[in-house]
């Protein structure tokens, strides 16, 4: 009798450590109410948050014996987004165990009958038709690339076949269902294998949709765009990278820069790049993901965002929060371009097409009779004398500013366009001309200064991201004496 008493203290005992080691709460976003609520699975309530900063309880939620035992362990347990007003959507991490809470009989159960799989960590959860489906994730040392969906029959995940040209893996990147055009669209994704290139994580900068209706993945274009590589280029490898997904633009911070916080959006639909500068710290406690202790909740579905944090007061320790409709902050940003634009003048065709000219110019000068063509048409700098006719009004004005900037490091890309006339061109455009202006106004000014750089193109000392245009000084001396006169 007292050994069936201590095997009967034991085994409640490790039953009580095993609920102890589980998540004690579920949260998730009801998008129409916006407002945040969490299954307490320790008292089996659902409790809403006040405004207060105080969690109340509404009502018991009913947990059958195998749902509450299979709630994993040490997962993180998430909400999938979803508008539906009457039930809620959880998906444990690295398992695909898949849960449901009905609102109106408050019933939190599993439904699903899978076995613990392990290679869709951080995988992308969306609902396609109605029905849940999964997209990549890691792994067992490597990355994939699978679609798989829930089948309410079985009870299981099932795969799709597909063709056509599909992303090594799909991890670490970009990833959504486009739902009026019945496709999903990938880029920037990780490609890793332990056993191929000593396990190097790879980017791969290729942009790949999948049709489902036509079950073929297409590999679409590149990303080329600068400013947004620069993000992942000034970066170490974040193996568990995230953006944020509203159902219209993927949300991703910027490296902070004089104290703001700074975010950049793409549009999924036409991959255009925004770019949203929080000038009045409207954001400065705010988080697209998780960090910072247990008690920093990130909240998201589709448009909303929801941050709860605590918050120390005179008296007690009290949860503060803060929701943010995420597509309206780039209701006004300023775009930046689009991140699958190649600049024509860095374009393969455009090399092929100098690289032909150039032979052709040679080949015709080789079979002119009499001088060179192109003896005949240019001249030695030092065959020429400088003359004030050489340069014009944008010039003078430019040097003009340098000069009176140059003990100050000289003037930014936006002082510089407006002198110019560039300001209301397009970025890229603004680049390309402000360039071509530049090498041409030096080439004018070597006669004068003998410097073939007498404007330079320099990185700024408190920020090495911005340039700064300034007068070398070789040749200060001598653009001064002729501003003069």
């Amino acid at each position: 009798m007292g050994l069936y008493i201590k095997r009967t203290f034991l085994l409640l005992l490790l039953l009580q450590i095993g609920m102890q080691t589980r998540a004690d709460f579920y949260y998730f976003l009801q998008h129409n109410e916006k407002s945040a609520y969490r299954i307490n699975s320790n008292s089996r309530n659902l409790e809403k948050f006040q405004k207060e900063g105080k969690w109340g309880i509404v009502k018991a939620v009913k947990f059958d014996s195998l749902t509450f035992f299979s709630l994993p362990k040490n997962i993180i347990i998430s909400q999938i987004p979803s508008l539906d007003s009457s039930k809620v959507y959880f998906i444990a991490n690295c398992t695909n165990q898949f849960y449901l809470f009905d609102l109106k009989t408050m019933v939190f159960k599993r439904m699903d009958k899978t076995f613990y799989r392990g290679d869709n960590c951080h995988a992308y959860h969306f609902f396609r038709k109605g029905v849940l489906h999964s997209v990549g994730g890691y792994g067992f040392w490597r990355t994939n690339n699978h679609i798989i969906y829930f089948d309410e029959k079985s009870k299981e995940w099932e795969a799709y076949s597909s063709n056509g040209t599909p992303p090594f893996g799909i991890y670490g990147g970009f990833v959504a269902y486009i739902p009026e055009k019945d496709e999903l669209i990938s880029f920037m994704n990780y490609t890793h294998d332990v056993n191929i290139n000593n396990g190097a994580f790879f980017r791969d900068k290729s942009i790949y949709v999948y049709s489902f209706k036509k079950g073929i993945w297409t590999k679409s274009g590149m990303v080329y765009s600068k400013e947004f590589l620069e993000i992942f280029n000034k970066t170490a490898i974040l193996l568990h990278f995230t953006n944020y997904f509203t159902g219209k633009y993927f949300i991703i911070p910027a490296i902070p820069f004089s104290g703001f916080n700074q975010y950049y959006a793409i549009n999924a639909r036409t991959l255009e790049l925004f770019f949203y500068k929080d000038v009045t710290n409207r954001l400065s406690k705010f988080q697209i993901e998780p960090y910072g202790g247990p008690r920093n909740v990130v909240l998201g579905n589709h448009n909303l965002l929801l941050n709860i944090r605590p918050n120390q007061s005179e008296k007690d320790v009290f949860e503060d929060f803060q929701l943010e409709n995420m597509d309206d902050l780039f209701v006004n940003a300023k775009s930046v371009g689009f991140i699958h634009y190649e600049i024509w003048y860095q374009s393969d065709s455009f090399t092929w097409f100098l690289c032909f000219l150039i032979i052709s110019l040679i080949v015709g000068g080789v079979f002119k009779k009499g001088k060179s063509l192109f003896l005949k048409r240019f001249k030695y700098v030092n065959e020429l004398k400088f003359s004030s006719n050489l340069v014009n009004k944008s010039t003078i004005f430019l040097l003009k500013r340098l000069v009176e900037t140059y003990e100050t490091g000289g003037i930014d890309v936006d002082e510089t366009n407006s002198i110019l006339g560039l300001s209301t061109l397009a970025h890229d455009a603004q680049r390309y001309k402000r360039s071509a202006f530049v090498k041409e106004a030096n080439v004018k000014l070597a006669l004068l200064t003998n410097c073939h750089d007498t404007i330079q193109r320099q990185d700024s000392e408190l920020d090495r991201r911005q340039k700064r245009y300034m007068i070398n000084s070789m040749a200060i001396k001598s653009i001064k004496e002729f501003i003069k006169s």
